[in-house]
């Protein structure tokens, strides 16, 4: 059923590109706000324990929905239910249409659009000349990838739907104004999401070293750990952007568009095409263990 209720996902989601608003996390604010006004122990609110007890009654409503729903209608309205929080949990936003946007601005040569869209994929400025900043983008769409939709999966096929609403509010929590307010908490909420990364981003480094050239993948592998390590703010986005940039070779594609043989916005283009041969790698990772009866 696991299996069956990714594919149902990704294929909706398709369809679903313009509702992007229903992914709205505004409710988090709120709950934030009416989990603060409960006064716990201090040595309770700190550290990433504080976080993990935030979490807690989100997870706690899902687990007794679960409890309730899972075997009524034979299973029909939890497997519903279990469908749209993977739903929501994905993205939240489209990375495909983000890099369509990005290239059809690279394209069109629009500098205030080439930022704004560049700035989007990335979370931070973008370079402002080529080709740093078209492989910054392409480096971004390669970490962004992991969170966007191989972490959610990999928590969805451990843990069900609880554990992709679990990740998926672990990786809202940095982005929250409260987080901008409190250093501590961003910090810990940031060691959190880290934490939880750790696994699906080796497994997603995996895959594309898989789905692109295994050799090459290999080789960004060692580089980041022998000579690369320090460039990164962590490890996760490390192994994921030396693997991944290997297995798309993209020092090849760059020396390519500085010849003219390619436009700087193929470098982008490629990583995306990388992410979806990936996915299709993890797919069928994932039916494999489904037919063996290990998920």
């Amino acid at each position: 059923m696991t299996l069956t209720i990714i594919l149902i996902c990704l294929i909706a989601e398709r369809f679903l590109l313009g509702y992007s608003e229903l992914r709205n996390n505004g409710w988090l604010t709120t709950y934030y706000q009416w989990f603060d006004r409960h006064q716990l122990p201090q040595r309770m609110r700190q550290g990433v324990i504080g976080v993990l007890l935030l979490i807690l009654p989100p997870v706690l409503a899902l687990s007794i929905l679960q409890h309730l729903f899972e075997d009524a209608l034979f299973g029909l309205l939890w497997f519903a239910l279990s469908v749209a929080i993977l739903l929501y949990c994905l993205g939240p936003n489209d990375l495909d249409s983000q890099v369509n946007r990005y290239i059809e601005a690279v394209d069109s040569d629009e500098d205030n659009e080439i930022r704004a869209t560049a700035a989007a994929l990335l979370k931070d400025e973008p370079p402002t000349s080529e080709p740093a900043r078209s492989q910054a983008v392409a480096e971004g769409v390669l970490a962004q990838a992991n969170q966007s939709l191989f972490s959610v999966l990999f928590w969805f096929i451990l843990l069900g739907p609880i554990g992709s609403m679990a990740y998926r509010i672990a990786t809202w929590l940095p982005t929250m104004e409260q987080a901008n307010q409190d250093p501590d908490f961003h910090l810990n909420s940031k060691q959190l999401v880290t934490i939880l990364d750790w696994i699906p981003a080796r497994l997603t480094a995996f895959c594309y070293a898989i789905a692109g050239s295994f050799e090459d993948a290999l080789y960004g592998w060692r580089s980041y750990h022998e000579n690369r390590f320090s460039e990164f703010a962590d490890s996760n986005s490390g192994t994921l952007i030396c693997t991944g940039g290997g297995a798309m070779r993209l020092s090849t594609l760059i020396n390519e568009a500085n010849e003219g043989m390619q436009s700087f916005s193929f470098l982008a283009k490629a990583a995306m095409a990388l992410v979806w041969r990936s996915l299709v790698v993890y797919l069928v990772i994932v039916a494999l263990l489904t037919f063996s009866g290990l998920v």
